[in-house]
């Protein structure tokens, strides 16, 4: 499952999971992967002390399984991506 997520940017957060768990690529689980507007530039996802822009921003929600941990993963319409620790779940 791919979902809406461009394949570029699917694999290279698969391989950000499988380097952070030591897995196998082909081992990493794909349990969510969409579109999604963000209600700013946190892309759901603040970090405290820090301020963002304001503004709606295109971009993907991907969740992976890696060795049995759940990797939440944020991109931005801009490219790159963060994982995030702290955030809430969008509702889809």
């Amino acid at each position: 499952m791919t979902g809406e997520v461009p394949a570029e940017i699917m694999a290279e957060l698969v391989a950000d999971a499988a380097e952070r768990s030591g897995e196998a690529p082909e081992a990493i689980d794909v349990t969510q992967a969409v579109a999604i507007t963000w209600n700013d530039g946190s892309l759901g996802c603040p970090e405290p002390n820090m301020s963002y822009t304001m503004a709606l921003v295109d971009g993907y929600h991907v969740i992976l399984v890696a060795a049995g941990e759940e990797l939440d993963y944020r991109v931005g319409a801009e490219g790159g991506f963060r994982l995030c620790e702290n955030g809430v779940r969008p509702s889809s």
